[in-house]
C-alpha cells in the first residue's frame, strides 16, 4: 500500500477542533490565544478546497461550534466569559456564506432528522423544545423528559462519525501488531501509550520518545505490516513537554495529521 499527500490545511493559528461539515467538508475551528479571537474555515474534505475562510462574528472569543448538520453550522455564545455554560443559538449557512437565524430564548442540544432540540433552564431542570433547523421556528414544546434528548444524541452521534475510524491504545495482546512495536523499541526509546490503528496491512501509528536533552517528539509512522516496511514517517511534535492526544484519525481513504498544532496534512491511502 502508498500513501499520497493530497494536501495541507493551515492559517498558522493552533487549530482547535476539526468537525465533519456533511457532504464531503470539514470544518475547522482556530484560536490564537494571545489576541483571544476564534476563527472558524470550511474546506472540501477530498481536495482542500477552501469553502470559508476564517470566518468570525462580532464577539471574536467568547464563542464555539455545537454540530454542523446538512451544511450549516450552529453556534453558540456563552452564558459568562470563562464559564463552561452555553448560551444562544445562531445558525450559520456554509453554502450561502450568510446567517440564517439567531435565537437568545433557547440553548442547543442537538439535531436530528431536521430537527433541532433544545432547552431552557428551569428552576430545577430543563424544559426541552423542538425545532425548524432551517428557521429556528418553534414546532412543540417536549416537556421536561431528558431521557428522549439522551437517546436522539446517542443516534446523532453515530451518524456524525460515520466513516470515521480512530485509533485505539496498544495493549501486550495485540499479536503481531506487538512484535512490531518490540522492533521499533530496540531503536527508540518510546514513553507513554502507543496509538495505533489498522488498515488491511498498513499499520498506522503515534507515540511519544524521549530524547537526549529530556523532552519529548511526538512520532507518526505508516508501515506495510507484512514486510514490515516504513512508508510515511513525520515529527508532528518536536520538544514538546507533555503528550500530545489524539493526533491522527481517518475518514474512508484519507488519513489526517495534525501537525505542530497548526497543520493539517491529508494522505490518500492507494494500493
Amino acid at each position: 500500500m502508498k500513501l499520497y499527500h493530497k494536501y495541507t490545511f493551515t492559517n498558522n493559528r493552533q487549530i482547535w477542533r476539526i468537525i465533519p461539515g456533511g457532504e464531503g467538508k470539514l470544518v475547522i475551528e482556530e484560536r490564537d490565544p494571545s489576541t483571544r479571537e476564534v476563527f472558524f474555515s470550511c474546506i472540501e474534505m477530498n481536495t482542500g478546497k477552501v469553502i470559508i475562510d476564517s470566518l468570525q462574528f462580532e464577539e471574536k472569543f467568547w464563542i464555539g461550534i455545537e454540530d454542523v448538520y446538512k451544511e450549516i453550522i450552529f453556534f453558540h455564545k456563552y452564558n459568562k466569559p470563562d464559564m463552561p455554560w452555553h448560551s444562544d443559538i445562531i445558525a450559520y449557512d456554509i453554502n450561502k456564506k450568510e446567517q440564517l437565524w439567531h435565537s437568545k430564548e433557547y440553548i442547543f442540544s442537538l439535531v436530528y432528522e431536521d430537527k433541532l432540540y433544545c432547552y431552557k433552564n428551569k428552576y430545577e431542570g430543563r424544559i426541552y423544545f423542538k425545532l425548524n433547523y432551517k428557521t429556528g421556528e418553534l414546532i412543540a414544546g417536549l416537556g421536561d423528559d431528558s431521557n428522549v434528548i439522551a437517546g436522539l444524541k446517542e443516534l446523532r452521534d453515530t451518524e456524525i462519525y460515520k466513516g470515521y475510524k480512530f485509533p485505539k491504545v496498544l495493549s501486550h495482546s495485540d499479536g503481531e501488531i506487538t512484535e512490531i512495536f518490540d522492533k521499533i523499541r530496540s531503536n527508540e526509546v518510546i514513553t507513554g501509550k502507543i496509538d495505533y490503528l489498522t488498515v488491511n496491512d498498513l499499520l498506522l501509528t503515534s507515540y511519544h520518545r524521549a530524547s537526549n536533552d529530556g523532552k519529548l517528539q511526538n512520532c507518526f509512522k505508516a508501515l506495510d505490516i507484512h514486510p514490515k516496511k516504513v512508508i510515511l514517517e513525520e515529527i508532528l511534535n518536536k520538544e514538546i513537554t507533555n503528550f500530545i492526544p489524539d493526533s491522527f484519525f481517518l475518514i474512508n481513504d484519507l488519513i489526517f495529521l495534525l501537525k505542530e498544532k497548526e497543520k493539517l496534512f491529508v494522505f490518500l491511502i492507494t494500493d
